[in-house]
């Protein structure tokens, strides 16, 4: 019997030991890329193509080098331009140096919108947004500190009373004509000394933010590319652009004047377009459209070039959209989409949302399509925490 027993656990050791032995070993895992679906027990040899494998160095330097950089420097021109043609209708206020004013005026706003996403480092250390480019522009504070003669600027109570939106307002929305708006700067030097602060401080402001990208922040953005964890180049970049479209483009050029974030009611609030005074509301969100767009492939900033982007970067690690298309394939496709509905509204916006109120709300449908590819599929796919918070809830 003692024999017997000792029998049976042998024979069932060495069933145990063959049984073992014939489980094919290797990567079980279907999301690995040498997934043996022969394999029955995974030998921890997996490997992935993961976002570690993809050399950001190279997509953070052509970013910084070909467009960033580039395109600070050109707004910094532009600025400077403005700053000069400012002072050249303060001193001889005619419709000429006027209209020679708004040109300079609207060539910086165009400028702007090809740095406006770049919202971080230099350009977040000084608040360069919320110093450039807010509205609606507060006209009560800036006939206010117009009459005062006594302000200041660097106060984040008068962001909205400054910067290029303030310009906007003293050069098209003082005035019933022309002749009015340079009426009015003869007879109000404050005006003059208003206008004059403005343009100033935004060519000190572009010049502060390049020198900073030229003298020491490029550097650290190209060498922070071990990772895309927080803190990381990539997730800068990338909080940062997902911020921009989702909170300022997306909402506050198109959503907010078309009423989508009005309450229940919905109305349209025309007041809330941008450039309202001027008309270029549309001209100026397409112009962001198509910055975002070169920014997102990687493209020189001066003449196009192609160069290594976020596109190459969620190319590499394969990512889909949900229908399984290629995911850089689907926003480039989207940003286009978005372009050419924007020009279809032939008249300014602030008329489009009362007027055409179907057309913008396509146009925003469209704007809004774009939200989730970006925040959710191109982070999802390079594992980047979206680290703001938006209170829109979409």
């Amino acid at each position: 019997m003692k024999n017997k027993f000792l029998y049976l656990i042998l024979i069932t050791a060495v069933t145990n030991l063959t049984l073992n032995s014939c489980k094919r070993k290797g990567c079980t895992d279907s999301n690995a890329s040498n997934y043996d679906e022969k394999a029955k027990k995974d030998d921890g040899s997996c490997e992935y193509n993961t976002v570690g494998e993809y050399d950001r160095s190279v997509m953070l330097a052509n970013l910084a080098d070909n467009y960033i950089i580039p395109a600070y420097s050109n707004y910094e021109t532009t600025t400077i331009e403005l700053e000069n043609k400012s002072t050249s209708f303060n001193s001889s206020p005619t419709i000429a140096t006027l209209t020679d004013l708004r040109v300079a005026w609207k060539s910086a706003c165009i400028s702007w919108q090809g740095v406006s996403f770049i919202d971080f480092g230099p350009a977040s250390d000084i608040s360069l947004k919320s110093q450039t480019n807010i509205y609606p522009v507060d006209t009560v504070l800036v006939n206010s500190n117009i009459a005062s003669g006594s302000y200041n600027l660097q106060l984040p109570n008068n962001f909205d009373a400054k910067g290029l939106q303030a310009i906007d307002y003293l050069l098209y929305g003082i005035g019933s004509n022309d002749q009015e708006v340079v009426d009015y700067f003869v007879n109000t030097p404050e005006a003059q000394n208003y206008l004059t602060a403005i343009t100033s401080e935004l060519k000190t402001n572009a010049s502060t933010v390049l020198n900073n990208w030229n003298n020491s922040y490029s550097q650290s953005f190209k060498s922070n590319s071990n990772d895309n964890s927080q803190g990381s180049s990539v997730s800068i970049l990338v909080n940062a652009l997902s911020q921009h479209y989702e909170a300022y483009i997306r909402k506050g050029k198109v959503g907010l004047p078309a009423g989508v974030f009005n309450g229940f009611s919905q109305q349209p609030m025309p007041g809330h377009v941008e450039a309202l005074h001027s008309g270029y509301s549309i001209e100026y969100a397409t112009a962001v459209m198509d910055a975002l767009r070169k920014y997102v492939k990687g493209n020189h900033y001066n003449d196009n070039t192609e160069g290594q982007g976020l596109d190459d970067y969620i190319s590499f690690v394969s990512a889909k959209d949900a229908s399984g298309n290629a995911l850089e394939t689907t926003i480039d496709n989207q940003i286009t989409t978005i372009i050419n509905t924007l020009n279809m509204h032939s008249n300014p916006l602030s008329e489009e949302v009362v007027n055409n109120s179907s057309q913008v709300m396509a146009t925003y449908q469209e704007m809004q399509k774009l939200v989730p590819l970006i925040k959710v599929d191109l982070t999802s796919a390079l594992g980047v925490l979206i680290t703001y918070q938006d209170n829109d809830g979409d």
